[in-house]
Order: C-alpha cells, then structure tokens, then sequence
C-alpha cells in the first residue's frame, strides 16, 4: 500500500477513528472498547455534582449574609427566557478561557499521534494499529464525556453563585416576586442548573454566528 493512502484508504481504521465501524470479533475487541467508552466515569460525574453542591454552598452563604441584591422581575415570560440566555451566553464566555484545563486535550493529541504514527507506515496499517487507533479513540470519547459533565457541574456552580448575588431567580422570575413556593437560596440552584445546561447550546450558537453560514 502506498504511504499516501494512509487512513483514508483503511476503512477499518478510518471507522474506528469515528466509532462507526462494524462490529468485530471478540478476538479484536478494540471497538467494542470504543462502544462502551461514551459514558462519562464515575470520578467525572463526582466532580461534576460536587461543583455544583460548591456553588450551592456559596449562593446559600450569599443569601444568609444578606449580600444579594433585590430580585430581578422580567415584565413577562419572554423576558424571563431572554435573561436566561443572556446569563448562560456570559457564563459560557466567562468560562471559554479555563476549557484548555479541562479533561479530554491530552487524550485528543494522543489520538492524532497515533493516527500520524500509522500513516507513515510504508506497508500500511497492521491489526495492532487498529488496535491502537481504536484505544485511543475510545479514551477521547471517554474523556470528552467526562469533559462536558465537569463543564456543566462548573457552569452550574457559577451561575448558582452569580444568581444569588445578582437577584435573578427563575422560578421567582416566572411565579411572581410574591411567590414563596421554595427559598430563594434554592431557586438560585435551580437556576444555576438551568443556566449550566444551556451553556452547551449557547455556545455552539455563538460559535456557528461567528464561523458565518456554512459553505453550500
């Protein structure tokens, strides 16, 4: 095989490179490996709650100082979702500068060094380097996984924090500044989780407004 073909030209490794190929034998279970690699691990989703009982903490010591500042009432419900995705657009980009720290960059350059490794080989990709594709694939799928729960447990807690300091309180926003239905300490969780599971699409929003359309 020439050097050129490379991956393009492997569609075993090409497959398992994305975690689509079909199914193998038991004798090679690498992307099986790939398969069950998807879910985030158990230290991740640990990390994940445990930043958010942080935030929790500090938007209830917050409240107990006296320290927030009054309760912000949108006029209506459209309101209500357009303060929102405001919140979850600065959190997001508050946030932006601290995603090189997170998990998942060392897997992803392994990856790309093991690719790069298997298209120099002069006589092509053997069995093992699938293999090794396949590993290395699944540790980026897992480490993604455990990326985007750790990131959501971060930006949850913040916007916890930043709820409470700043008066914004979903429920409270949505039910009236009359409505006692849970502790505005509670509410600023809510809404921190609210906030902190709306940063995904928010940034995928901006980033597509600032890659412009996509080439027809």
């Amino acid at each position: 095989m020439p050097p050129s073909d490379g991956l393009a030209a492997s569609p075993g490794i090409a497959d398992a490179a994305v975690g689509t190929a079909t199914p193998r034998s038991e004798q090679e279970p690498g992307l099986s490996v790939v398969a069950a690699s998807q879910q985030a691990g158990a230290g991740a989703v640990v990390a994940g709650f445990g930043l958010i009982a942080v935030g929790a903490v500090g938007g209830w010591l917050i409240w107990r100082s006296g320290a927030s500042a009054a309760k912000i009432q949108p006029e209506d419900t459209t309101g209500v979702f357009l303060t929102l995705l405001v919140f979850a657009a600065a959190v997001e980009r508050i946030l932006e500068p601290f995603s090189r720290w997170l998990p998942g960059r060392a897997a992803e350059a392994a990856l790309s060094r093991t690719v790069t490794d298997v298209n120099s080989r002069v006589d092509g990709p053997t069995e093992a380097d699938r293999e090794a594709v396949a590993v290395a694939t699944a540790k980026v799928a897992r480490a993604k996984a455990n990326r985007t729960i750790v990131a959501w447990g971060l930006a949850s807690g913040l916007a916890t924090v930043a709820s409470s300091a700043g008066g914004f309180y979903v429920l409270h926003a949505v039910a009236g500044a009359d409505w006692n239905g849970v502790a505005v300490w509670v509410d600023a969780v809510v809404t921190g989780v609210m906030v902190g599971s709306g940063t995904k699409p928010v940034h995928d929003l901006i980033t597509r407004a600032q890659n412009g359309p996509p080439s027809p």
